[in-house]
């Protein structure tokens, strides 16, 4: 009876010494384990924006090189842009306010509004027409500008040769007229040219050196899918 008991026992401490020995185990087992990654990114990162270049850079890149042939195999489709036609017809409007108004003496808005339309889209060199020209042209803006700087001067000869614009006493009226008829039509182009160009290159300039340039518009979403306008108009309604 007491070899019986003496067995229980020491079977009993067996169990007992395989149980712990399996549990020291598992939790080794447990210890050494990595936790797994995280197969899902999470919604609404920030997407990576393009570097806004340096002031220098942006200003040799502002530059593109002179493709003449290429811009004159395009003018039938360059005609029928606004880049021609908005400055062409505020040279018009400002031709024919000058006759309807004749602001020669006036001292009103009005007359003062048709010298200020006058100087900048008619009188060579027609600065404000040819800058308008090249702000909107996509490509030929040289182009552009000898076009609005033709039409200009073309305005400009025919106040002149009209007797609209007065000429300098004890002077050939027609030896006046022809100089400066001459004279619009070889400065206005030129300089219109050069105008419409540098209009454009400094367009180029502005959008290069932009700060927000490559900058996703609106707020970025929070992580948990929701902008934050929305949560700001949860928050109101929930007060």
């Amino acid at each position: 009876m007491a070899r019986a008991k003496r067995t229980h026992r020491a079977e009993a401490r067996r169990r007992y010494r395989n149980e712990q020995t399996l549990t020291d185990r598992f939790d080794d087992d447990e210890d050494v384990e990595e936790p797994a990654e995280p197969t899902t990114r999470p919604t609404g990162t920030a997407t990576p924006t393009a570097a806004r270049p340096s002031i220098t850079n942006a200003f040799r890149t502002a530059f593109r090189p002179l493709d003449a042939r290429s811009d004159l195999r395009a003018l039938p489709e360059l005609v029928r842009r606004k880049a021609l036609w908005v400055p062409v017809i505020l040279t018009l409007v400002s031709t024919a306010l000058f006759i309807v108004i004749r602001p020669e003496g006036r001292t009103d808005a009005l007359g003062v509004l048709t010298v200020f339309l006058y100087q900048y889209f008619v009188v060579t060199p027609a600065i404000g027409g040819v800058f308008i020209a090249g702000f909107l042209a996509q490509r030929a803006s040289w182009l552009y500008g000898i076009l609005v700087g033709l039409v200009a001067a073309a305005c400009y000869s025919f106040l002149v040769l009209r007797g609209f614009i007065g000429t300098a006493p004890n002077t050939d009226t027609q030896t006046l007229a022809r100089d400066v008829v001459l004279a619009s039509f070889l400065l206005s182009p030129l300089i219109g040219a050069f105008f419409a160009s540098t209009a454009a290159w400094y367009r180029r300039f502005l959008a290069l050196s932009n700060p927000n340039r490559g900058r996703p518009r609106g707020a970025p979403p929070r992580p948990d899918g929701r902008s934050r306008s929305a949560a700001n108009q949860k928050a109101g309604v929930r007060r």
